[in-house]
């Protein structure tokens, strides 16, 4: 004869070892994170020359792939170095781009502030300042970007890429991940740059 149907609805007292298999992503529920990818940076690099400009601080370039479509995505940041002019106010600026090769041509700035009818001022995402004159060269400054989240409406599987680039008001260098003269000494500060991108199911 015909054997009934068979359903594990009422199964219960199931031990863990024996559920196998992986879950499909499309059955995540909205909030879920679904993966996490981090950019650590130590290493050193300069930018610079140009005042009133932006520059990609390259190193930081974060690329995440969508694993399922018009996910949300939260991004950090903390961002490091020391400018070679003193008493100065510096700007992170927090960018995607989901063209292929992710050229700057094709940045998206995010997360900014509005300068409204002020066409001239920049509008940027955080600030922090450099060194006073009195403390010469040797005065490491971090600024951060918290949990900002963004809705880029890419495909599973699209390009997808974050940026921090950093706004000088005055022509200068200013380092990444440590103080403009390379101490050797207590007051020779190194400290890392990072970025940390999760996406979130919707």
């Amino acid at each position: 004869g015909t054997l009934p149907a068979i359903s594990g609805a009422n199964l219960t007292n199931l031990a863990a070892a024996n559920l196998t298999g992986t879950v499909a992503v499309g059955r995540f529920p909205a909030g879920t994170i679904l993966q996490v990818v981090n950019t650590f940076v130590q290493a050193s690099s300069s930018y610079g020359t140009s005042a009133n400009s932006h520059y990609t601080l390259t190193p930081l370039n974060t690329t995440i792939t969508p694993i399922r479509a018009n996910s949300k995505f939260m991004i950090s940041a903390q961002v490091s170095g020391e400018g070679s002019d003193s008493n100065q106010q510096f700007f992170l600026r927090l960018i995607r781009n989901t063209a292929s090769g992710f050229s700057d041509a094709s940045n998206v700035v995010i997360g900014s502030g509005d300068n409204g009818s002020n066409n001239t001022a920049p509008e940027n995402t955080s600030a922090f300042h450099g060194y006073n004159a009195a403390n010469n060269d040797s005065t490491i400054s971090t600024s951060h970007i918290t949990n900002h989240v963004d809705s880029p409406s890419v495909a599973a599987g699209g390009d997808l890429q974050y940026k921090v680039q950093i706004y000088m008001q005055t022509a200068q260098t200013w380092y990444m991940n440590r103080t403009v003269t390379q101490y050797n000494t207590t007051y020779g500060d190194y400290l890392p740059s990072f970025v940390t991108v999760m996406e979130i199911a919707q």
